[in-house]
């Protein structure tokens, strides 16, 4: 089989895809992964074919762009420069490696181009969705910055705010590009475009489990939740000799990382690196970007550019960052203690899932100041009940395996049994 992932996003959105069509790959099929070219050598290391969205340059002007980590311009920016931008040229691309009865597309959640072709030449669709706050349910509502829709609201009322959203705010922004791209394609126009289009009507993967995010009545009933993927590109188990020597020197440091497409935390290390020294404890700082760090360390905290997680996290005291799912996910497995400060996107409706299970804490970008993170990471690192709770979620992955149990729902997809979008064409362009 043909198997073609459309991967849209930042390293959290394109590793989980990377380490599916890996093992696709392993399994048989003949896999291609279409990402930006900022992720070439990611994809090229792992022997898949690949095909380049754009140049790395796109990826880097998104990244430079401080409102990304804004709560309310982040998505509008992202829908911009990453989805509406490239929509034309990752349809053709998609559509030239197609072959016709024996090709099976899988995206992520804004992996458009791909619904597009499937709605245009039937073919089996999966859209994969990394966290539980892009299903927009009126019963448990994912958390959303400016917004309290707390659960107890009456379900209608919440529906219908939800419609008021997405016809004032979310489609403007997404709904002119993609109505006049599907005008082109003789495809109709959609609206409403988060709350139903966006999830494939053959399979919808969740890459998290139940016990994080239990499906709700309004879910798309074709949504199947296999767990969270976990892969990080750890080559085995021994860690870095530089890194080992710290840890041999500094058993149980705190980790900070803002996320990995974060240019813009030179207050989040400002106050990281006085919060450990008030503390009294070592820290590692992770960023691919040195230049957003303190001009000097206080001693007992280092900086490496990356360190896969599921070798790190199990060294660690404590893990305070942005709650990128992928991050709180590899914290989860590896049992260890978070303080979450969200920035945009999905990270306040995950740190509200982390705080609920009782693994962490949320401290507000408003109150990351170093005495506010000395006093919460006191109060995590000294509560019997937040270890125990850790390590009853840490239980929960024995004997999982995620990713396998994905590629199986995507290799299960019939194209003669699966529900086909059918339309009419649309000549009023």
């Amino acid at each position: 089989m043909t198997i073609l992932i459309l991967a849209v996003g930042s390293y959290g959105d394109v590793l989980p895809l990377v380490g599916m069509a890996r093992q696709l790959q392993q399994r048989g099929h003949t896999v291609t992964v279409f990402t930006s070219a900022h992720f070439t050598e990611l994809v090229q290391r792992t022997g898949v074919e690949f095909v380049a969205i754009g140049t790395a340059e796109d990826y880097n002007v998104m990244a430079n762009n401080p409102a990304l980590w804004h709560p309310h311009k982040g998505w509008r920016l992202i829908m911009k420069l990453l989805v509406s931008s490239a929509l034309e040229e990752t349809y053709s691309l998609l559509k030239s490696k197609v072959i016709q009865g024996n090709t099976i597309l899988v995206s992520s959640t804004l992996g458009f181009a791909a619904r597009l072709l499937q709605e245009t030449h039937h073919i089996p669709h999966a859209t994969v969705h990394f966290s539980p706050g892009v299903f927009h349910s009126a019963h448990q509502t994912p958390k959303i910055p400016g917004l309290p829709l707390p659960d107890w609201l009456p379900v209608a009322f919440k529906h219908h705010m939800w419609k008021f959203l997405d016809h004032t705010i979310i489609d403007p922004v997404v709904k002119p590009r993609l109505n006049r791209f599907r005008c082109q394609l003789g495809l109709p126009p959609v609206s409403r475009i988060f709350h139903n289009w966006l999830h494939s009507p053959d399979l919808v993967l969740g890459l998290f489990p139940e016990w994080f995010a239990a499906p709700q009545p309004d879910w798309p009933p074709n949504t199947y939740l296999t767990g969270f993927p976990l892969y990080d590109e750890a080559p085995d188990s021994v860690l870095p000799s530089t890194l080992q020597r710290f840890l041999d020197a500094h058993p149980e440091p705190l980790i900070y990382t803002p996320g990995s497409a974060n240019k813009h935390g030179q207050s989040f290390f400002k106050e990281a690196a006085q919060a450990s020294k008030e503390l009294g404890r070592a820290a590692i700082f992770l960023t691919r970007y040195p230049e957003q760090l303190p001009p000097s360390l206080p001693k007992g905290v280092t900086h490496f550019s990356y360190v896969p997680l599921s070798q790190l996290l199990p060294h660690a005291a404590a893990l305070i960052h942005h709650g990128g799912i992928g991050t709180c996910s590899q914290a989860l497995r590896a049992g260890t203690p978070q303080l979450i400060q969200p920035l945009a996107f999905d990270q306040f409706d995950n740190a509200a899932r982390i705080e609920k299970l009782g693994v962490g804490a949320i401290i507000p970008k408003r109150r990351f100041k170093a005495p506010n993170i000395t006093r919460r990471l006191k109060a995590l690192l000294n509560s019997y009940q937040v270890l125990q709770k850790c390590q009853e979620t840490q239980h929960l992955f024995a004997g999982k395996d995620p990713l396998t149990e994905s590629c199986e729902q995507i290799e299960d997809m019939d194209g003669n049994k699966l529900r086909k979008v059918r339309f009419s064409p649309n000549p009023e362009c």
